[in-house]
């Protein structure tokens, strides 16, 4: 189900941008954001409600269906229905998230590009967590998996179904998306299906996402190898422990990463991508090289019975801190793509199909990680992969924020709105330059539209 699911969101990710742009965010996963809230709310909140309420119009319709496919397939026991909901969740999610990143990618502003898409992962691993808590509860006592209940499958049916009313009621066109300051996001044009599929082709080619795929494509490859650790190595309450804590350091660590990351302290924004990659590749670098010599030195294979190793175990602690960085991680790594992504362009259809590409690229690279995995690689050499794809991804990131990121790209998009205070301290910054009079002209649209 897993490889269905990851290979169609791979297929479908690819081409969710020009989906999203040519459907508009209704039909694939949107949210009002406040430029049609109360004006009495105050700007964090709005953000806030933009961001929590990621709705699911095609896109979330795939997630309750595959609960209830899951519901299914434990009380009946057929897979057909749960292998086709897998396939369609694949197209959901890829839509989804696409439009996720979009919003992450084209509505900051670039001084918050951070700030939105940790946003996100907080808000995500915020849910994930409460989740985790339920399960550690549920399973603190017992040494032997329990089934699940229908009253949770029929409450997680509820919430996604009641988050798909809301995205209905609150969802708008981008076009109408106003900022803060009055302006809107972007000069919008009517897409062609033939300019959408254009699109995609010029992304698949460009050179700066070449380069970018194998930091894309390792971003996620992780998560198989430390859950089949985690589910071996560990008896059942020690892993539903694991999991929680796995799920909480994803809160703070991206908010920490952020703060270096849009830091107007540091003298640039190149400057600022190059500490955030240095710092992240050398936690992830550590990681999976610590990984690494903790298998070796423990002969941690696949075969035969795990230890089902206690949290009361002295064979514990080193095993669980791994786990935990693992989700710094996962988390980390990530976002520093997006980041870089999301630093090359405020156009809004180019931030749609960069999300999509990234989200196409990292499922295949779970497909790939949950495939080798499930065929019985070892966990030597599957560390030994994830060490040397990172060593690389990390690599391509880094040249990529030092010959492509710019300090702004307001000045090269003609259909992106300039906001107001960038306005005004470029205008400032550039009055007594030569050639003010064409850069002034890039500035005409702004606020006019």
């Amino acid at each position: 189900m897993g490889l269905i699911l990851y290979g169609v969101y791979t297929l479908v990710g690819w081409c969710g941008g020009s989906i999203l742009n040519y459907l508009g965010p209704k039909y694939t996963a949107y949210v009002r954001t406040h430029g049609s809230m109360p004006a009495c709310l105050p700007a964090s909140i709005k953000l806030l409600v933009r961001l929590i309420l990621l709705p699911r119009a095609i896109g979330g319709v795939a997630y309750p269906f595959y609960v209830g496919s899951l519901w299914y397939y434990d009380r009946i026991g057929h897979e057909a229905f749960p292998l086709f909901a897998g396939a369609l969740l694949g197209v959901g999610a890829a839509l989804f998230w696409t439009t996720s990143g979009f919003i992450q990618f084209a509505y900051a502003e670039e001084k918050d590009k951070a700030k939105f898409i940790t946003i996100q992962w907080v808000l995500s691993a915020t849910g994930s967590t409460v989740g985790a808590i339920i399960a550690f509860c549920a399973n603190y006592k017992s040494q032997e998996a329990i089934g699940v209940s229908s009253g949770v499958y029929i409450a997680f049916i509820c919430l996604q179904c009641f988050a798909i009313g809301m995205a209905l009621l609150l969802l708008i066109s981008p076009r109408n998306v106003i900022r803060d300051d009055g302006r809107h996001i972007a000069i919008f044009k009517e897409p062609t299906l033939i300019e959408e599929v254009r699109g995609t082709l010029s992304v698949m080619t460009d050179p700066k996402i070449i380069i970018l795929l194998p930091a894309m494509f390792v971003g996620e490859m992780c998560l198989a190898l430390v859950s089949s650790i985690n589910a071996r190595y560990f008896n059942l309450r020690t892993r539903a422990l694991s999991n929680l804590l796995f799920q909480v350091v994803m809160i703070p660590a991206p908010l920490a990463l952020a703060w270096v990351m849009d830091n107007q302290r540091l003298s640039s924004r190149r400057t600022r991508g190059l500490i955030g990659v240095a710092i992240v590749g050398t936690i992830t670098i550590g990681v999976t090289a610590g990984l690494l010599g903790w298998i070796l030195r423990n002969g941690v294979e696949r075969s035969g019975n795990g230890p089902a190793v206690d949290w009361a175990d002295s064979r514990f602690a080193a095993a669980f801190i791994l786990y935990l960085l693992f989700g710094v991680v996962y988390a980390c790594f990530q976002i520093t793509v997006q980041w870089t992504l999301a630093s090359l362009t405020n156009e809004p259809s180019l931030c749609a199909r960069y999300a999509g590409a990234f989200k196409g690229t990292v499922s295949l690279g779970m497909c790939v990680s949950f495939i080798v995995d499930s065929q019985g690689m070892s966990y030597r050499n599957q560390a030994i992969m994830q060490l040397v794809l990172y060593a690389f991804g990390i690599s391509c990131l880094a040249y990529v924020i030092a010959v492509y990121v710019k300090e702004t790209n307001y000045l090269d998009e003609s259909l992106v709105v300039v906001p107001e205070a960038v306005e005004r301290a470029l205008k400032a910054k550039l009055e007594a330059e030569p050639g003010v009079e064409t850069i002034e002209e890039t500035f005409v649209q702004a606020g006019s539209k």
